[in-house]
């Protein structure tokens, strides 16, 4: 019997999503919650909020669908994976308690530190008499970050005393992020290259998806604020063998191993983002879901059943799965309304020339018409032998696409071509 699939979420991630499942013969139905123009297209939207548990799992029994998956974060925080379970319905993601490795970067610091894995150095704080405190103690340079979920818009990079004085003022003076800067956290500033490695996980194994590097500046060069992604691509050419094998060992594995012995195994895609600094990973952050746009790079991909793999994590039968990637490279290039990450137009109709992949995020769909309606409106994708041929492929299908104010980074996928190590993530898989 085919299986009737929910999908919670709107942006490129969740079409990508989508996309993947529908090559599956063993799918059915797919409905998107509350999706997008894309998803309209090749799924059934479905206005709910999904920050309800009890109003989505209304939905799931009503509809007969046999397996949810949660494609943000917030849900997670609200606890709805703890919902489905104690009502018997198979969903995939973190509990709530779980999730903390991505709501609460206290919690994820803590973590680490009882796993012995590298991180930056860090200091809680509660108050901006503490920050300050901290700086004219170890001086500059140094990274304030609120504790909760922010919107990717809690953290601060602080090179001059104006970027100390600038967090101080949205934290404390504007409470722009509420209770998420009940506590702050204060880090160490490293240096170094920056990749996210990707991982299915069924509470006690887990398998590496693939790696991804993106972009998350507005501006070229990586300058300007920072958005939610303006592009990636994947793999990484930083990402070798020996590389991902101690990620697993040193990562990956002690910190299932530790979630595990406290009564919470971790169930859902873990997203490491590490920086390498002199070779060694070092843990930035953890997301306890897809990244956004690394998905719409990592899936094209994969060639083996993403529900499958979904499936078998949610009976804690990974052991016996295999990964398999294309050995070609992607690179997906977002196109925003003029104006993000700050103020920016929706209402502008979209021309597509539809032979080319492309993700969906911020459209509507109406009257057969495409539609602006957010601040990351498409996910362009291109692929090829090559890191080179990707971007190539990627940006020349951008030139397909026409709205008022499309805007774009000229620059994805450059910083890739300097990296000299070769990837080999392929061969480890097999």
């Amino acid at each position: 019997m085919k299986k009737n699939i929910l999908v919670l979420g709107s942006g490129g991630r969740e079409h990508a999503f989508v996309w993947s499942l529908l090559k599956d013969q063993k799918i059915g139905k797919i409905y998107c919650a509350p999706g997008n123009g894309g998803t309209q297209d090749i799924a059934k939207n479905i206005n709910l909020d999904i920050n309800s548990p009890k109003q989505v799992l209304n939905f799931v029994k009503k509809n007969n669908i046999d397996l949810t998956i949660v494609g943000p974060e917030a849900p997670l925080e609200k606890g709805i994976v703890d919902y489905f379970e104690n009502e018997n319905k198979l969903i995939f993601g973190p509990s709530k308690f779980a999730s903390q490795l991505e709501t609460s970067k206290i919690f994820a610091r803590e973590v680490l530190n009882k796993c012995n894995v590298n991180q930056p150095n860090f200091y809680i704080c509660h108050t901006s008499k503490d920050i300050k405190n901290y700086y004219e103690k170890n001086g500059l340079p140094f990274v304030i970050k609120v504790d909760g979920l922010a919107a990717g818009k809690g953290v601060f990079v602080c090179h001059e005393l104006n970027d100390v004085n600038h967090a101080i003022v949205s934290i404390f003076d504007e409470n722009n992020f509420g209770k998420s800067s009940n506590k702050i956290l204060i880090e160490e500033c490293l240096k170094g290259e920056e990749l996210s490695i990707f991982a299915i996980c069924d509470g006690k194994n887990f398998k590496v998806l693939n790696t991804a590097q993106d972009h998350k500046r507005i501006f070229d060069n990586d300058l300007g604020p920072n958005t939610g992604g303006m592009g990636a691509y994947s793999p990484t050419p930083l990402s070798t063998v020996s590389l991902i094998t101690e990620v697993e060992e040193e990562i990956y594995k002690p910190v299932l191993n530790y979630m595990n012995a406290l009564g919470f195994p971790f169930k859902g895609f873990l997203y490491a983002g590490l920086m390498l600094v002199d070779g060694k990973p070092f843990v930035i952050e953890f997301n306890v879901r897809m990244g956004d746009p690394e998905t719409q790079v990592v899936l094209p991909l994969l060639q083996s059943s993403l529900y499958d793999l979904i499936y078998k994590a949610t009976r804690q039968e990974l052991d016996d799965c295999k990964i398999k990637n294309s050995d070609k490279t992607s690179v997906t290039i977002v196109l925003a309304s003029n104006g993000y990450p700050n103020e920016y137009k929706k209402g502008q109709k979209i021309l597509i020339d539809d032979d080319f992949l492309v993700f969906h995020a911020g459209t509507i769909k109406n009257k057969n018409r495409m539609i602006v309606n957010g601040g990351r409106v498409l996910n362009v994708v291109g692929f090829g032998n090559d890191l080179d041929d990707a971007i190539a492929d990627a940006y020349e299908n951008v030139k397909k696409i026409q709205f008022e104010g499309m805007y774009f980074r000229k620059d994805i996928g450059k910083k890739g071509l300097t990296y000299k190590s070769k990837n080999i993530l392929e061969d480890k898989n097999d």
